[in-house]
């Protein structure tokens, strides 16, 4: 008897295999979320009911109490009866678990606590919870927000950093912003975000992580201010001129910063060959430039609605929101400019296309007028030309008549033989006069010291000072310079209504025999120092005292220079200390911070330092910091000699004596990398003579171990050969700030195996006399 087999498909048994590892799949996941969810809900213990404890809910479910515990990232959820509360930490002891017979009313099989006690169960949260008070500090700016918070509860999770989230949500930009994220310390309570788009509102969140990972969040909305409008503004097409009139069509502009509300329209009065800036602080209504004696106003502040472009007529006189469009005066030369403003809780920004001579040039010749055009032209031409023809004929018919009557009246008798010719001299002094084109300068028409009294006589009296209350130490020469020497002093001062108390004092002694290049130098220093307001970190100018004989300028002198402080925190390496500096990380850069303060207030009065190192700095046993602004640097404390400041100076100062903001950048450079290396010497290899071939070479200060890229990046930017690439002083001190919370990534003082410090040689850094 034959037996048969069935036959198998094996698509047939794959399909089967597949189906059932897909349901072995299934269940492990429900068992597993069964799992999870029974150890969130797992009951802990049955404790004295804390009658201390803040209440959270009123509730008979005990999923409810533990999801608004967990939602608040507390670890423990407390039932007792229908109050719940949460707590990280648990108050009272624990009890025995019959003391807990309460059933939840909306839940019998969960235990709700008892009379006198209370049921404790797990949340399952194992992450730090959110910060607390998420707040805005201080006002708007263009590209930054500045956020504060208080610290998660002590009780809760430890947070190992913060990270903070800044999401746009609406933006003027016509490009996509994407999410801008930092980490920051543990224990910062504080942040500056930078790097925003101005005009923009933002949804800026605080996350907390852990050892576990990104915990509770906390979420703010904050806008930044509108900055000035991007991109410039079109110029107009003029499409006909008039005599009184100017049909213009304005195109639409774009804005990233803002919005744009109005177009402003701006009649510039020009030279034919050259082109006056316009002074925005000047410009107005046509009648405050005739009373400021410019030529341009603003003739029209117009909306544009949906349209791609809007036409006007400039000249046609009627009133726009309060500006007046007076006619245009025939036959000038005139250029319309538009200008886009910007306005958005109550801040308004303005900025204006740049106008050239090629809006003249017509570019579509359809749109214009040019019959009315040549006529003008020709008409002014042929008036040109028939009066030079007059007067030129009138000219010659007089040329002709004298040479005439001359050649033929005069007598004979007049003319002197030939034997009786002498050689023409002249009779009188001579006065050599050097033919250089040179103009006597104002300085030279009135003279120095006119000039230097009419600065003093500005000042105000509280800044003059008698002679009696001036004492000098001629014994002590601080330093020496081209304005004059520099001496040790103690000035009586009456501060705060009290007695008069004696102060130490910088004393510039003004020589009375410059060179008037330095003369005109000075007083252009003095001015600009006179002007200035005082402030925390610039060395304070007393004011002056003057004499028959004598004009001393006086300022703060206070006792130690940076150098000094930096070299005094050296640790000997025989020393058993955990680090090679006295100063901390913290204070150096803090330090750096303080500077840039000074130097970005000198920035903004348009006062150039020309000598910013280790020891044109000050500081004091509080460590306040304060910038020597005027005059020659003192000498070295240590060797009494000058300091060769053009260590310091960038290589445009040194081939060109071409100062600038953008060279005090430079030097700041150095004294970031001064202050890491604990007032080592920069170049320490490199004598001041083959200073600028080194620098064009490419060499720099190279980077110490201990100083980390992020900061010696910074520095490289500070070195650009280019000066209008490196970073201003607001830059540098926005970016010093921001990673004060991170200093373990910029520098670490910690004495590490083959750690050392490159050398302080004093004979590279001063010049024997």
């Amino acid at each position: 008897m034959s037996s048969t087999r069935p036959v198998i498909n094996p698509s047939v048994v794959y399909i089967h295999r597949r189906r059932t590892a897909m349901l072995y799949g299934l269940a492990l996941v429900s068992i597993f979320g069964r799992l999870v969810e029974a150890e969130k809900r797992a009951y802990f213990g049955c404790y004295e009911r804390d009658r201390f404890a803040r209440l959270a809910l009123t509730t008979e479910i005990l999923d409810e109490c533990v999801d608004n515990c967990e939602n608040s990232f507390h670890r423990y959820a407390e039932l007792s009866g229908s109050r719940c509360s949460c707590t990280n930490t648990i108050q009272t002891r624990i009890v025995e678990d019959r003391e807990c017979d309460l059933k939840c009313g909306k839940q019998p099989d969960a235990n709700c606590g008892g009379v006198n006690a209370q049921a404790v169960y797990e949340t399952g949260i194992d992450v730090a919870g959110p910060v607390r008070n998420l707040r805005i500090d201080g006002d708007q700016k263009e590209d930054t927000i500045a956020i504060r918070w208080d610290l998660p509860a002590n009780d809760g999770i430890m947070v190992d950093e913060f990270e903070i989230v800044a999401e746009a949500t609406r933006t003027h930009a016509s490009f996509r912003l994407y999410p801008v994220r930092w980490s920051v310390h543990n224990i910062s309570t504080g942040f500056e975000l930078s790097n925003l788009q101005p005009g923009t509102e933002y949804n800026i969140t605080v996350v907390s992580v852990s050892a576990k990972g990104a915990g509770g969040r906390a979420s703010i909305v904050g806008s930044t201010e509108i900055g000035r409008p991007d991109p410039e503004p079109e110029e107009p097409i003029i499409l006909r001129r008039f005599e009184s009139t100017i049909l213009i069509q304005i195109p639409r502009a774009t804005n990233d910063n803002g919005p744009v509300n109005y177009y402003r329209v701006v009649v510039h009065y020009v030279n034919s060959e050259l082109i006056q800036q316009i002074d925005e602080s000047q410009l107005g209504t046509f009648q405050q430039s005739k009373e400021n004696k410019v030529p341009y106003y603003i003739a029209a502040e117009l909306e544009m609605k949906d349209e791609e472009s809007l036409l006007f007529t400039v000249g046609d006189g009627r009133e726009y929101r309060s500006y007046f469009n007076p006619p245009i005066t025939a036959r000038t030369h005139v250029h319309i400019s538009i200008g886009v403003v910007s306005i958005l809780n109550h801040v308004v920004k303005v900025r204006y296309a740049t106008t050239t001579h090629e809006q003249h040039q017509y570019p579509d010749h359809h749109h214009v007028n040019l019959k009315t055009v040549d006529v003008e032209r020709n008409e002014t031409l042929i008036a040109i030309l028939t009066t030079a023809c007059i007067l030129f004929g009138v000219v010659l018919t007089g040329a002709i008549v004298l040479y005439v009557y001359l050649r033929f009246k005069t007598p004979a008798a007049n003319t002197r033989p030939f034997g009786d010719h002498h050689e023409l001299t002249l009779q009188g002094p001579i006065l050599e006069v050097e033919n250089s084109g040179f103009m006597p300068d104002i300085y030279e028409q009135r003279g120095f010291e006119a000039e230097l009294r009419d600065i003093i006589d500005g000042l105000d009296a509280t800044k003059n000072h008698a002679r009696k209350y001036l004492s000098l130490d001629i014994n002590h020469v601080l330093g020496s310079g081209k304005y004059g020497d520099v001496l040790l002093g103690s000035l009586q001062l009456l501060q705060d209504q009290q007695e008069p108390s004696d102060v130490a004092a910088q004393v510039h002694v003004i020589t009375d025999d410059m060179e008037s290049v330095d003369q005109i130098a000075f007083l252009n220093e003095f001015r600009r120092l006179t002007a200035l307001e005082e402030h925390a970190n610039l060395i304070l100018f007393y004011g002056v005292c003057v004499t028959p004989d004598w004009c001393y300028l006086l300022f703060e002198q206070m006792q130690t220079t940076l150098k000094q402080t930096l070299l005094n925190a050296r640790v000997p390496a025989s020393a058993n200390s955990v680090k090679f500096s006295t100063v901390s990380e913290e204070i150096v850069v803090n330090i750096l911070c303080l500077v840039c303060d000074g130097m970005q207030f000198l920035a903004d009065n348009n006062v150039v330092s020309k000598k910013l190192c280790a020891r044109t700095v000050y500081v004091n046993t509080k460590f306040e910091v304060k910038v020597s602004a005027f005059g020659p640097p003192l000498n070295a404390e240590d060797t009494g000699n000058p300091i060769a400041i053009s260590r310091w100076h960038a290589p445009e100062v040194i081939k060109f004596q071409n100062h600038s903001t953008k060279s005090d950048v430079w030097s700041f450079g150095l004294l970031i990398w001064e202050c890491c290396c604990l007032g080592a010497t920069p170049y320490g290899t490199i004598t001041t003579d083959n200073l600028f071939a080194a620098i064009r070479a490419g060499q720099k200060p190279e980077r110490p171990s201990f100083m980390y890229e992020d900061l010696y990046q910074l520095c490289l930017n500070c070195w650009d050969l280019d000066a209008s690439d490196r970073p201003s002083f607001d830059d540098l001190r926005r970016y010093l700030r921001q990673t004060l919370p991170m200093l373990r990534y910029l520098l670490s003082f910690e004495r590490k195996q083959h750690v050392q410090l490159p050398p302080y040689l004093p004979h590279l850094e001063t010049a024997s006399e």
